[in-house]
C-alpha cells in the first residue's frame, strides 16, 4: 500500500513538524494537539510513511557486539584444526599483544578498531625493541585476524588492508635467516669451554649435527637415544603431545658421530633431570620439572647467539652493562644479532650439503 492518493494539503504538511522525532529524514511522530488539525487523509499518509521507514530501518543489518578477547578466542578455535600447532602458537602469541593494546586503549568492541589504532599498535610493538622481521610477522598475523573479523561482519570491510607491513632491508633478512659456520664453531667452542654437556650445549650441537627442527628435538625420549648403535629414533606421537611437523612420514632413525654421542652420554649422566610424564614417557631433554618446551629452547637459542655472550664484545657499539639484551635473559631476543632456532637448521642443511658435494 503506497502513500499516493493520501497526500495532505500544503497547510496540513506544515503542521507536521519534522523536528518532532525524525527517522532517516522523515517525520515519524504527530505532535500533541496536531492530530486535531489534520484530515483523515493526512493522518493516513503519515502512518504509511512511518511504516515504510520502520521496514527499511529493520532491514539494516546490525553489527554484533563482540569483545576483542572473545573474537580472538573464536578465531583461534576455528584456526586450530586448519593450521599447524606451530602456526597456531604464533597466532596466539601475536594476538595476545593485540589484546593488551586494546585493553590499554579502552577498546571494548572489535568494531571500534580503526586505522589510527593500527598505526599506534605498530608503533607500540616497534617501541618494545622487537626485530623488524618479528614485527612484520606479528602484523601479518594481525591482518589475518582482521580479515576473519571482516568475514564475520564484526569489522568494517577494508580495515585489514590498513595494516602496513614494514619493508625489510637486506640486513634484516640476513640477520634472521643465516648463521655462519664461523659463528656456529665459535658457539660450540664456548660450550666446550664453559657449558660442556649442559642441556643447551647438547641441543645446539644435535640440531647442527643432524639438521633437526625444534619440534623434533622436543619430541625425543630417553629411550629413543641408542648410545651403543649411535642412533636416535625420531617418532611421531601426537597422542601424548609431541607430533612431528610432517607426521608419521617424518619418523626415521638418524646416525650420530662419536663426538655427538659423547656429549649426549655426558649430558644424561651429569645434567639431565629424571622426569616421568603422566603418559609414562621419559623425555631426553628436560628442565627441572618437565620436558623442555619450545619456548625454553627458543630462549636458549636467542641467549647463546648474542655475540657478547661468546666473544664479550658488541658489534652494535652498545655498552654491555647498559644493554637489556645483554644483562637480562628474557630480553635476549632484542639483540639485533640474536637468532631463533630456524637459522641454525638452515645453516646446518647448507653446511652438510656443501660437505656432501666436497666428499663426492
Amino acid at each position: 500500500m503506497g502513500s499516493e492518493g493520501f497526500e495532505p494539503q500544503s497547510d496540513e504538511r506544515s503542521a507536521i513538524r519534522p523536528e518532532y522525532g525524525t527517522l532517516v529524514g522523515e517525520p515519524t511522530l504527530i505532535p500533541e494537539g496536531c492530530a486535531r488539525e489534520l484530515s483523515p487523509r493526512a493522518i493516513t499518509w503519515v502512518l504509511i510513511r512511518w511504516s515504510a521507514h520502520v521496514r527499511r530501518f529493520r532491514a539494516i543489518p546490525m553489527t554484533p557486539t563482540v569483545t576483542p578477547k572473545q573474537a580472538v578466542e573464536d578465531f583461534l578455535a576455528e584456526r586450530e584444526g586448519e593450521v599447524s600447532k606451530a602456526s597456531h602458537r604464533n597466532y596466539k602469541y601475536a594476538l595476545k599483544e593485540l589484546l593488551r593494546f586494546c585493553e590499554n586503549q579502552g577498546i571494548e568492541e572489535v568494531g571500534e578498531i580503526h586505522g589510527y589504532h593500527l598505526k599506534q599498535y605498530k608503533l607500540r610493538r616497534r617501541g618494545q625493541g622487537i626485530k623488524e622481521v618479528t614485527l612484520k610477522n606479528n602484523l601479518s598475523t594481525l591482518r589475518v585476524f582482521l580479515r576473519w573479523c571482516e568475514q564475520a561482519e564484526l569489522l568494517k570491510r577494508g580495515t585489514a588492508e590498513l595494516v602496513q607491513l614494514p619493508k625489510l632491508d637486506e640486513d634484516d633478512r640476513v640477520s634472521d635467516d643465516t648463521l655462519s659456520q664461523d659463528r656456529v664453531e665459535d658457539i660450540l667452542d664456548y660450550f666446550y669451554k664453559f657449558e660442556y654437556a649442559q642441556r643447551r650445549h647438547a641441543i645446539f650441537q644435535l640440531m647442527w649435527h643432524a639438521c633437526l627442527r625444534m619440534g623434533t628435538v622436543v619430541a625425543i625420549d630417553l629411550e629413543d637415544y641408542l648410545s651403543t648403535q649411535k642412533q636416535i629414533k625420531i617418532r611421531h606421537r601426537p597422542e601424548t603431545g609431541t607430533p612431528l611437523k610432517n607426521g608419521i612420514e617424518a619418523q626415521r632413525k638418524i646416525n650420530i658421530d662419536d663426538s655427538m654421542r659423547e656429549v649426549l652420554d655426558d649430558y644424561i649422566k651429569g645434567h639431565r633431570h629424571n622426569i616421568v610424564e603422566e603418559s609414562g614417557r621419559e623425555p631426553l631433554f628436560t628442565t627441572r620439572n618437565q620436558r623442555v618446551s619450545h619456548t625454553a629452547l627458543r630462549k636458549n637459542m636467542y641467549g647463546i647467539t648474542r655475540p657478547c655472550k661468546v666473544h664479550g664484545g658488541c658489534p652494535h657499539n652498545r655498552t654491555i652493562e647498559a644493554c637489556d639484551a645483554a644483562v637480562r635473559k628474557k630480553d635476549s631476543s632484542k639483540c639485533p644479532s640474536s637468532m631463533s632456532p630456524h637459522p641454525l637448521r638452515r645453516a646446518a642443511i647448507t653446511y652438510h650439503l656443501i660437505l656432501t658435494d666436497i666428499n663426492t
